[in-house]
């Protein structure tokens, strides 16, 4: 790329070195708080593959994104587990209609 004038992009400095352990604690993100950004992500992301599935006019980019669907659907099944298993999957509490009979 040289030899042809074509400018090479910039490279990112080095990152400076850090200790984990020296960075207070309410700085620092909780497991609970990453696997729940994650969740969030994930759940952005099949909507996306959905919506490309079904707006896609050709049958084979519709096979990918059906594809791409499959991939997210494994690994939330398996990002749930770990949820699920770690204490991290928060489950609302069940809802009573009103005017139902209390148990």
């Amino acid at each position: 790329m040289r030899k042809e004038g074509i400018p090479l992009p910039d490279v990112t400095s080095a990152k400076p070195h850090s200790v984990p352990n020296e960075i207070p604690l309410g700085v620092k993100l909780t497991d609970d708080e990453i696997t729940n950004g994650v969740a969030f992500k994930l759940v952005t992301c099949s909507t996306a593959c959905a919506k490309g599935q079904a707006d896609s006019v050709r049958n084979d980019a519709g096979n990918m994104w059906t594809e791409f669907f499959l991939e997210w659907t494994i690994f939330g099944a398996t990002l749930k587990t770990l949820m699920r298993k770690r204490g991290w999957l928060k489950v609302p509490p069940y809802y009573y209609a009103p005017g139902a009979p209390k148990r």
